[in-house]
């Protein structure tokens, strides 16, 4: 007896995959989760539900809930610098004040188009590897860099205080946007107002032979 078309019973069934979650899209789900509990506290069962998928998909996909966790700190560390490299190159031709300026206000317009992005990066400060501690790591020595050019054409050339300095100025920003937009909910222009102004206080306070008498005591160790 002929078989109709498509009855053959050995044909594996083709499944479809139009519904299935990509990678993308499930760790943009665990970044919302992160971004409300933190890493420490998000449970795979909590990643899962916010992707509307299974533990058993998140494993085939990821591995384990750590590695869930850092590809999803990872690639918001990746966005964030991305930015803020971006950011430092545009200005490059900017004089020394104005390009303070835009680099501390570019910083909270990240904050405001990535505020999940945001949160996970410096809104839970727990556990050993804290992802703000990486963001300072990459992009302190870029700030730094920027400070020795700008003290050495004004004759004041500094060595290893410019990454103290670099330190304290991204501090500065990362800090009031972590107590504004995060644990208090200020107003992000108003707080972005007041990083400006406290970050032109230090660059006008601190004194070149401040920071030459940081190298000095390096320089002896």
């Amino acid at each position: 007896m002929a078989r109709t078309a498509g009855s053959s019973p050995n044909r594996t069934p083709v499944r479809s995959t139009r519904n299935r979650p990509t990678d993308d899209e499930l760790l943009d789900a665990a970044r919302t989760v992160i971004a409300e509990v933190g890493a420490e506290r998000a449970t795979m069962d909590m990643l899962a539900e916010s992707g509307g998928t299974t533990r058993v998909t998140l494993y085939a996909h990821f591995g384990s809930r750590d590695k869930l966790v850092a590809r999803v700190i990872q690639r918001e560390l990746d966005v964030f610098t991305s930015w803020m490299f971006a950011v430092y190159d545009d200005s490059e031709d900017m004089q020394f004040g104005p390009r303070a300026r835009f680099t501390v206000e570019s910083l909270f317009e990240y904050a405001r188009r990535h505020p999940e992005g945001f949160r996970v990066l410096i809104g839970h400060r727990e556990g050993t590897d804290d992802p703000g501690r990486r963001l300072y790591a990459v992009l302190v020595p870029k700030i730094a860099d920027r400070l020795r050019a700008n003290y050495a054409a004004r004759g004041e050339p500094i060595g290893a205080s410019a990454d103290t300095l670099a330190s304290l100025l991204l501090g500065i920003s990362l800090d009031v946007a972590y107590r504004a937009l995060i644990v208090d909910g200020a107003d992000i222009d108003k707080a972005c107002d007041l990083a400006v102004t406290a970050t032109f206080a230090v660059l006008r306070d601190v004194r070149p032979e401040q920071l030459r008498a940081i190298d000095a005591s390096l320089d002896g160790r």
